[in-house]
């Protein structure tokens, strides 16, 4: 059984803004790669370091392009950010595990997981918030 929640504005505007916030993040880790791995406080002659900013790249555009085709009629939106809380809870475990193997150093690296935790945590409420709606 699909939810009819694509529909509501309320559903459209979330998606359209988590959706868009991804792929310009995706773009931006693709693009200024090493900027962000020196940004998280990382060496971004790092080759871990550079894969795995690559593959957020990706991921992130991918969730950002799943986000954007949830504003279709009978789409579920709030599956779709629940998927964007997963990511970037995973993301914090990671992030955490770098700084703890001294890859990136540990204000930055810990501001960085702590970016991951509230993007999640934000994601998991808005996806409870839109279900409830």
């Amino acid at each position: 059984m699909v939810t009819q929640y694509a529909a509501d504005t309320e559903h459209w505007d979330a998606a359209v803004a988590t959706g868009l916030v991804r792929v310009g993040v995706g773009v931006l880790l693709l693009t200024q790669r090493d900027m962000a791995i020196k940004f998280a406080g990382g060496s971004p002659s790092d080759r871990l370091l550079r894969g795995l900013f690559t593959f957020w790249g990706v991921r992130d555009l991918a969730l950002g392009v799943g986000a954007l085709a949830a504003t279709r009629p009978s789409a579920d939106v709030p599956k779709q950010i629940t998927y964007q809380g997963v990511a970037d809870t995973i993301d914090t475990a990671i992030v955490a595990g770098l700084v703890a193997q001294r890859r990136l150093t540990r204000v930055r690296g810990y501001g960085a997981t702590a970016i991951a935790a509230g993007t999640a945590l934000s994601g998991f409420a808005m996806a409870w918030r839109l279900r409830r709606a």
